[in-house]
């Protein structure tokens, strides 16, 4: 099946990295070469081809030859724009994925619609909520004091 959306891209242009030199430079010329895209596509077809049961990412991993990093960074990039969903039940100590086109199968209280957010992630969002406010800040007539304010706040509630 063909994907025009792909790749799906959620972090700075790529589907991520590791932190090291090289894992960035890895993410970005995947992004870059087709690489992500072909991946995403290759998981989407087996979670179609699966049905409403979906898979774990051992057994994507398995029956893709992925390693355990290709499938679950797929899969969360999936997860987050998606396109594919997660049941809270858990198979093998994993919990599978299934394609979005089977969601009306589940009920809201069976599945997570969104990845979970790390406190991590919800300090990064924070501080670029942050980092905006104060661009605008710099530019404008006024600065908006109140919603550094508040920015400031959530950040201390997340330290």
């Amino acid at each position: 099946m063909t994907y025009p959306e792909l790749p799906f891209l959620p972090y700075d242009g790529t589907g991520g990295h590791a932190g090291s030199e090289a894992s960035q430079l890895r993410a970005e010329a995947e992004a870059d070469d087709g690489t992500l895209a072909d991946r995403q596509a290759l998981i989407l077809d087996y979670l179609d081809r699966t049905g409403a049961g979906g898979a774990t990412w051992a057994t994507t991993g398995q029956a893709l030859s992925l390693h355990h990093g290709q499938v679950s960074g797929a899969l969360s990039n999936l997860h987050q724009a998606g396109a594919v969903f997660m049941l809270r039940k858990r198979s093998n100590r994993s919990h599978p994925y299934i394609h979005a086109k089977y969601r009306a199968f589940y009920t809201d209280a069976e599945v997570h619609d969104s990845p979970k957010t790390t406190k991590a992630g919800q300090r990064r969002v924070r501080l670029e909520e942050l980092v905006a406010v104060c661009r605008e800040g710099l530019t404008a007539d006024r600065f908006d004091r109140y919603r550094i304010t508040e920015i400031l706040n959530a950040l201390d509630e997340l330290a």
